[in-house]
């Protein structure tokens, strides 16, 4: 991946390779977390056209709900 953060969240979503989606997967895994359930809308539109990033998005949720528990143990 090549371009920053921010020029990915600027292009079309039918523009992104897996990679520039699987980072844009954990940014928004941790958006959510902070955010909540607002955010999804949003998700939504740029997961729809993948199913190699839906799959990654729902591990990139697990990895940062099992971080943030090991915060409060």
């Amino acid at each position: 991946m090549t371009k920053p953060l921010w020029r990915l969240l600027l292009d079309d979503p039918e523009n992104l390779d897996c990679s520039e989606c699987f980072a844009m997967i954990e940014y928004w895994a941790e958006l959510l977390a902070q955010v909540g359930v607002d955010l999804l809308p949003d998700v939504e539109r740029y997961l729809v056209r993948c199913p190699d990033c839906r799959v990654e998005h729902r591990e990139a949720l697990r990895r940062l709900e099992a971080a943030l528990s090991e915060r409060v143990e």
